[in-house]
C-alpha cells in the first residue's frame, strides 16, 4: 500500500488530475533453484484524471537473478488488465543491496 501527492506547477494540471494517488497491490515470490526467483504481483492505483472513476489494475510476472550477495538484475512483463493501465510492459531493472 502507498500514497503519493500528486502536486502541480501548472493550473491546467491542477484542475485535471488529482492530488492524492494511493496504490494497493500484493506480491508473492518462490526461489526456482539457487540465487533465482520468480515473483508476481497484481494491483490497482487511483486514476490520477479526476474524470474517470475507473483505476488503472495491472499484473505483473517476472524474474530475479542474484549475481552476488548484494547485487541482482531482475526482468518483468506488466499486463494492463483495464482500459486505463498499459496493455503491456516490459522491465528491466538493477539493485544493490548496502
Amino acid at each position: 500500500m502507498g500514497y503519493r501527492n500528486n502536486e502541480y506547477k501548472l493550473q491546467a494540471d491542477k484542475n485535471a488530475n488529482r492530488k492524492g494517488i494511493w496504490h494497493v497491490s500484493v506480491a508473492s515470490e518462490i526461489e526456482v533453484i539457487k540465487d533465482l526467483k520468480a515473483v508476481a504481483n497484481v494491483g490497482v492505483e487511483r486514476n490520477q484524471d479526476k474524470t474517470s472513476n475507473t483505476h488503472p489494475a495491472f499484473i505483473l510476472g517476472g524474474l530475479i537473478y542474484s549475481i552476488t550477495d548484494n547485487m541482482a538484475v531482475d526482468f518483468g512483463v506488466k499486463g494492463g488488465l483495464n482500459k486505463p493501465e498499459n496493455d503491456l510492459t516490459f522491465l528491466v531493472g538493477m539493485a544493490f543491496k548496502f
